[in-house]
């Protein structure tokens, strides 16, 4: 459900200067059986004001033997819808004072749909390019509902603006504010029980979409940071409390040495956390905030 967090009411704060680390990592257990990482990722920097960023986790079962093109699919869907309200509303502040509006009240559901539909339709062009057997009726008609099931995968995406965040997920993985003593989710997905999760597969996705709004004013004048990672990163620790203290490590690494110097150590450091973790793969995302 739809969260919109209240409005501080202070006056804007001095320019915070934003930056972005970003990795990518096959797991540990997908190295060692050969089989392809089934993670994506896609950001794309509009201006120094707006950025879209999203991951997206292919489920990588044998029922899903297509999910690492379907979390491809999905990451470069959640941009081209966002880009179009974008292009609807405008980028001045008119137009994201009307994009908030719209993204609070219909984040979970219009949005949702949109991205879902969007994503449906590139898989049954993906389809169409290399069909397999087994996938029609006795009339010859396609059976869509198993052929989104080939491509099944979770979808995670952000946009970011000066003045407000939204966040939106389908399915498994974390969305997060850091702060130097604080780690707070963005969202709340519905959590299961062993590998289960909710899935852009599914005919009524939609349905299970989380997202909220969060006006930036909200964060404090120190440097902070977004997260998204997929499911294999916090999995990868004993407890939320050991994925938090690693988030704030991030937070504090960023801030002490550097976007750059954490950006050239960040895959090395989450191939490390796949092996003595879950051995799954491992997206991360960091949308970095500090004073110019």
């Amino acid at each position: 459900m739809i969260l919109m967090k209240a409005l501080s009411g202070k006056k804007r704060r001095s320019r915070m200067k934003r930056y972005i680390c970003d990795g990518i990592v096959k797991g540990a257990t997908h190295v060692r059986n050969q089989t392809p990482c089934q993670d994506n990722k896609r950001i794309v920097e509009i201006s120094d004001k707006i950025a879209i960023v999203s991951v997206a986790d292919g489920h990588g079962s044998s029922k899903c033997p297509r999910s690492d093109r379907g979390s491809m699919i999905a990451v470069n869907s959640f941009y081209e819808v966002m880009k179009n309200y974008l292009k609807v509303y405008g980028d001045d502040e008119t137009g994201l004072s009307n994009l908030i509006t719209f993204l609070n009240r219909e984040g979970d559901m219009r949005f949702a749909q949109d991205v879902c539909e969007e994503w449906q339709a590139r898989v049954k062009q993906s389809f169409y390019k290399n069909k397999v057997d087994g996938m029609t009726d006795e009339d010859g008609n396609i059976k869509w509902p198993s052929v989104f099931s080939l491509y099944g995968t979770t979808l995670l995406g952000m946009l970011v603006t000066d003045s407000f965040v939204f966040s939106f997920q389908i399915g498994d993985g974390d969305i997060s504010v850091v702060l130097k003593d604080e780690v707070a989710p963005l969202v709340e997905p519905e959590k299961f029980l062993g590998t289960e999760t909710h899935s852009l597969s599914k005919p009524d996705a939609w349905r299970k979409a989380v997202a909220s709004v969060r006006r930036r004013e909200m964060e404090s004048k120190e440097p902070y940071m977004y997260i998204l990672s997929t499911d294999g990163f916090a999995n990868s620790y004993t407890s939320d409390e050991e994925y938090q203290k690693t988030c704030k490590d991030y937070l504090q690494m960023i801030q002490e040495h550097g976007a750059e110097t954490v950006q050239a150590n960040l895959k090395n450091w989450l191939t490390e956390t796949s092996e003595l973790g879950c051995g799954d793969d491992i997206t991360v995302v960091m949308v970095y905030f500090a004073k110019e």
